[in-house]
């Protein structure tokens, strides 16, 4: 018999640096994107197909909050699927913070991004004996195989309640 070994069953001390994974791929849609720029990115290259043509990106491009906010859904549901059965407690992956948000390239209707996330460091901080601090970077390549978007972001992870004294 196997054991699966689950994401958030991982006490930070397990958690490799180069450990990848990825999240899953999403295809936007026109109305989508102007539904999400209408609300949160007012900017005429977010909210009107037709003026857009008029503007440096010639043409509808997708927010780049908007490409943040997938990422986290697709973050999240990859995340919880790693949790489901671990009953612990344990409160692994509250973010500390964003760093260096860059999209790449423009992102138009139809396109299919797919999201990874990387573990590039990990803190010798500690902060209140119990948490360990995780550095990851996450990238969104299109349909092409382009890099879009990359950020990378500060992650708490729990530390293993026998390492709580050191």
């Amino acid at each position: 018999m196997t054991s699966t070994s689950f994401l958030r069953s991982r006490w930070f001390e397990d958690l490799p640096v180069g450990e990848f994974h990825v999240f899953g791929s999403y295809t936007l849609s026109e109305q989508e994107m102007v539904d999400f720029g209408t609300s949160y990115a007012p900017q005429i290259y977010h909210t009107n197909p037709d003026a857009a043509l008029n503007t440096r990106y010639k043409g509808l491009i997708a927010s780049n909050w908007h490409l943040c906010s997938i990422w986290m859904r697709l973050m999240v549901d990859y995340m919880e699927g790693y949790s489901l059965g671990v009953v612990d407690g344990r409160r692994n992956g509250a973010g500390l913070g964003f760093q260096d948000l860059k999209i790449l390239k423009p992102v138009r209707p139809g396109h299919t991004l797919t999201f990874s996330y990387e573990i590039i460091e990990k803190s010798d901080k500690i902060l209140k004996k119990k948490w360990g601090i995780i550095k990851s970077r996450n990238e969104a390549f299109n349909h092409k195989g382009e890099l879009v978007m990359t950020f990378v972001i500060d992650i708490l992870a729990e530390r293993n309640p026998k390492n709580l004294d050191q």
